[in-house]
């Protein structure tokens, strides 16, 4: 079950980097597409080999986003005993990334009743990042996302570090 997870994840990757078009490719039918993902191994090869930056760029920043989302949400499932304590703040955390991010938007920017909607199905939301042409709100969802781990490790760091030997905390 776990090879069929990360060749899922693979393909999911690689279908969002390639979304990605240069201006000497074609555009590839929905088909070619799914081969592409689905031989994902083959396709990040390629884009190795033919040194396709763009879409190299692209997969960096799709994968350094789900990478440092997975850190944020294991420092929160660490320090969270309960599991509905975990689940609720692990939703509001990306809720929060969600709507950060559209905050930036400038359609999105003055529709705040949208924003909270898209930050409560924040998953639709970060699909849609992914498969975003420019890449720019993948970019700030990094960002946003990158923001809260290191601010989660400098607080969780003073924590066990000093609160504890202090007997600040328990």
């Amino acid at each position: 079950m776990f090879i069929l997870l990360v060749e899922a994840v693979g393909a999911f990757i690689v279908a969002c980097a390639d979304a990605v078009e240069g201006e000497d490719e074609p555009r590839r039918s929905v088909r070619d597409r799914v081969v592409r993902a689905v031989f994902w191994p083959v396709t990040l090869w390629v884009w190795f080999t033919h040194r396709t930056m763009p879409k190299l760029a692209r997969f960096g920043a799709i994968v350094w986003l789900l990478l440092t989302s997975g850190w944020l949400l294991s420092l929160e499932s660490d320090r969270i005993d309960a599991v509905w304590l975990f689940l609720l703040a692990a939703e509001a955390t990306l809720a929060f990334v969600v709507y950060c991010v559209d905050t930036l938007s400038a359609n999105l920017q003055h529709r705040p009743v949208v924003r909270v909607l898209r930050g409560i199905f924040w998953p639709v939301a970060v699909v849609q990042y992914l498969r975003d042409r420019e890449s720019i709100k993948l970019i700030q969802a990094s960002v946003t996302v990158w923001g809260l781990l290191t601010s989660g490790w400098l607080l969780s760091l003073g924590i066990d570090r000093v609160a504890q030997p202090l007997g600040w905390v328990r």
